[in-house]
């Protein structure tokens, strides 16, 4: 071949080469800003519409909740634990959860009211065949009968209306449950939480000591004639009304309304610190002391009282574990 030949040649593959290269280099060439930004809103849209289609799906098959009916968002028990899945109707379904968180979760959600423990006086306006009628409650903790379910429970002999009650909190269908033993041995279940969120207020003393304040409204379940509702009505750290309402055709009316006192002198709620008479179970205002192995702990009522007796090796390492390093 003469060397022109091969110089064409040459010549030609160079240029077959640089044409592939190009053709390739289109097919890579990076994207533009504004073909990113293009791309990244159209995969947003997409995600949105599946999110929207799926929300409308789960509210046709499972129908929307009243208002009414909603946890209180704000209130912090209702986001406990992380051990609740929703569903794709939207109800809470249980999880795996440890028997000690299961344990902590309640407690902490019961802390909120724990205003409740404690010896009141209460005064019943309406009772049958009388004009008043006096009574007494004793709210104290419970956590022996259910280890992985904390309740605060209150016996009494001598109300109109109840024989006892028993107040916890359901994580997973996260609401309240009170059951009720009434004056004819009939159990009754309420369910329900906050109209009214707890919260402080500073008190009438001159230090303003903080007095809790809350509404906690709960229904019986079923659609039963006569069905209960009874509304916890905390005006401050020593004083609360117990509402009671009775169906009656859709509504509910006020059949009663028990004021209750706390026995004896005021005391400071305080959540955060209660120094050395820190209850070494529900961490409230220790009113009570025990010792073990020759070191003094305080409880806060006799139900706390009878579960560090049980076991009080278990509560002292809970609680030391709950102190700050030094």
């Amino acid at each position: 071949m003469s060397l022109l030949s091969r110089s064409r040649t040459k010549l030609f593959g160079l240029v077959a080469c640089w044409a592939l290269l190009a053709g390739c280099g289109e097919s890579k060439q990076p994207e533009t800003a504004g073909s990113s930004d293009a791309n990244k809103t159209a995969s947003k849209r997409q995600s949105v519409t599946e999110v929207e289609t799926a929300s409308d799906d789960s509210e046709t098959n499972s129908g929307r909740a009243s208002e009414a009916e909603k946890p209180a968002e704000s209130f912090a028990p209702v986001k406990l634990g992380g051990g609740t899945k929703a569903t794709s109707g939207g109800a809470a379904t249980k999880t795996n959860r440890s028997d000690e968180q299961s344990y902590n979760d309640v407690k902490k959600a019961l802390k909120v009211i724990q205003v409740l423990i404690g010896q009141w006086h209460g005064i019943a306006d309406k009772a049958p065949g009388a004009t008043k009628s006096f009574e007494e409650f004793n709210w104290v903790w419970d956590v022996r009968t259910n280890k992985n379910q904390p309740a605060l429970t209150m016996k009494t002999d001598n109300s109109p209306y109840m024989k006892s009650a028993r107040l916890t909190y359901l994580i997973d269908e996260q609401q309240y449950s009170l059951t009720i033993l009434d004056k004819e041995d009939r159990q009754r279940e309420l369910r329900g939480t906050f109209t009214e969120e707890p919260s402080f207020q500073p008190g009438e003393d001159k230090k303003q000591t903080p007095q809790r304040v809350y509404k906690l409204q709960l229904t019986e379940t079923g659609d039963e004639k006569g069905r209960w509702q009874v509304v916890m009505n905390q005006r401050d750290n020593n004083r609360y009304l117990m509402e009671l309402y009775r169906a009656q055709g859709s509504k509910f009316n006020r059949f009663d309304t028990i004021g209750n006192q706390r026995e004896g002198t005021s005391f400071a709620l305080n959540d955060s610190d209660f120094k050395e008479k820190t209850c070494v179970i529900s961490q409230g205002l220790g009113t009570i002391s025990v010792s073990h192995k020759g070191k003094q702990y305080w409880v806060c009522c006799s139900g706390c009282k009878a579960a560090f007796e049980d076991d009080p090796e278990k509560w002292i390492a809970k609680f030391e574990a709950m102190q700050p390093e030094k």
